[in-house]
C-alpha cells in the first residue's frame, strides 16, 4: 500500500528556475496530419434564393421516328359541313332503253274468199293498225325501223286446196300447203327487217287459192315489232303506207 501524503506535510514553494536556452533552431517542426474528424450534424435548410431564369438553350438534334402507336377509339361524329360548290358535268352515259313510242303492230282479215294469184292478198278488215304501218287495201306491211318482227297467219280453207307464201321484198320466206277442205292453215315466223322492207302474203295460183271467209270463219294476217335495233325514230307513214302501185309480184311459190 502507498503511503498517503498529507498536505500538511508539503514544504514551502522554491525559487524560480533559470530560463532555458533554445537549441540550434527555435522553429517547431509540423507534426503528422491528424485523422479525419467525424461528420458534423446536418445544417438547417437555407432560405430560398431570388435568382432569375436562365436563357433558353439551343434546340437539340431531331430524334429518330418512334414506333407507330395503337389506333385510338373513334371520335364523336362532327356536325354536317356546308354544301360544296356544284361540280362539272360528267361524261354522257350510254343510251338507255328505247322509248315506248317505237311501236308497230297490225292484224287484219280478208273480206272476200279465193284471192287473186300473183298479187299481194288484201286484208281490208282491220282489227288493229294504230301506227298505220300496214296498207289494208294492198295487204302490205312496211317496216318502220330496223329490228326484229313477228308475223303470223291463220287461214280458213274451203272448196280448194291452199298454197300460200309469206313474202319479203318479192321473195318468199315461208310457204304453207293445205290440201284439206274446211280446215285452218297457220304459221308463225320471226324476221329481221330493215327500215322500208315490205312483207305480204300471196297465193300460188287460181287452183290453189282456197283461202276462205264467211260469217263463221276468218282468215287473218298479223304482225308486230318485237324489238328495234336502235332508238332511231321510226319512219313516218302516209294514210295508206309506203307502197306505191306499178310493180308486179314475182311468183316464187
Amino acid at each position: 500500500a502507498r503511503p498517503v501524503l498529507s498536505l500538511l506535510s508539503l514544504g514551502a514553494q522554491g525559487p524560480q528556475g533559470e530560463m532555458g536556452t533554445c537549441p540550434a533552431s527555435c522553429e517547431s517542426a509540423p507534426g503528422a496530419p491528424g485523422l479525419p474528424g467525424l461528420p458534423g450534424p446536418v445544417g438547417a435548410r437555407g432560405l430560398p434564393g431570388n435568382g432569375t431564369d436562365g436563357t433558353n438553350g439551343a434546340p437539340g438534334e431531331k430524334g429518330s421516328k418512334g414506333d407507330k402507336g395503337d389506333a385510338g377509339s373513334q371520335g364523336i361524329q362532327g356536325s354536317t359541313g356546308l354544301k360544296g360548290d356544284q361540280g362539272n358535268m360528267g361524261v354522257m352515259g350510254p343510251p338507255g332503253p328505247c322509248s315506248p313510242a317505237i311501236q308497230s303492230a297490225f292484224s287484219a282479215c280478208i273480206n272476200q274468199s279465193f284471192p287473186a294469184a300473183n298479187w299481194p292478198v288484201a286484208f281490208p278488215d282491220i282489227l288493229t293498225n294504230e301506227q298505220r304501218h300496214f296498207d289494208p287495201s294492198m295487204g302490205i306491211y312496211t317496216a318502220p325501223i330496223n329490228g326484229t318482227y313477228v308475223f303470223s297467219f291463220h287461214l280458213a280453207t274451203n272448196q280448194k286446196p291452199l298454197k300460200v307464201g309469206l313474202f319479203r321484198n318479192f321473195y318468199p320466206v315461208a310457204r304453207v300447203t293445205e290440201a284439206s277442205s274446211q280446215t285452218t292453215a297457220s304459221h308463225t315466223v320471226v324476221l329481221h327487217l330493215s327500215r322500208g322492207d315490205q312483207v305480204w302474203m300471196q297465193v300460188k295460183d287460181s287452183l290453189t287459192n282456197g283461202m276462205f271467209t264467211d260469217s263463221e270463219s276468218k282468215s287473218t294476217f298479223s304482225g308486230f315489232l318485237l324489238h328495234p335495233d336502235s332508238c332511231d325514230m321510226p319512219m313516218v307513214f302516209a294514210e295508206r303506207g309506203w307502197y306505191r302501185p306499178g310493180w308486179s309480184a314475182i311468183n316464187h311459190i
